[in-house]
């Protein structure tokens, strides 16, 4: 579990070229991949002190798929 929470202008500057992150940073900030749903206001939350479970990736319903 990292320990180190990025600010807001951490994760923008941490963007690619082409927008978007890295697996690699993202696993840094303890984030999976794919990054779920509202990683970025999750880690923001976090980076202000809230304290918050880990985010956890939606997988989709099963009776969806048929």
């Amino acid at each position: 579990m990292p320990t180190y929470v990025p600010s807001p202008d951490d994760v923008t500057a941490a963007q690619t070229p082409d927008g978007g992150w890295t697996r690699k940073q993202l696993a840094e900030w303890g984030v999976t991949w794919p990054p779920p749903q509202g990683w970025r206001k999750h880690l923001e939350a976090k980076w202000e002190g809230k304290d918050l479970p880990p985010l956890q990736r939606q997988e989709p319903d099963q009776d969806s798929l048929f």
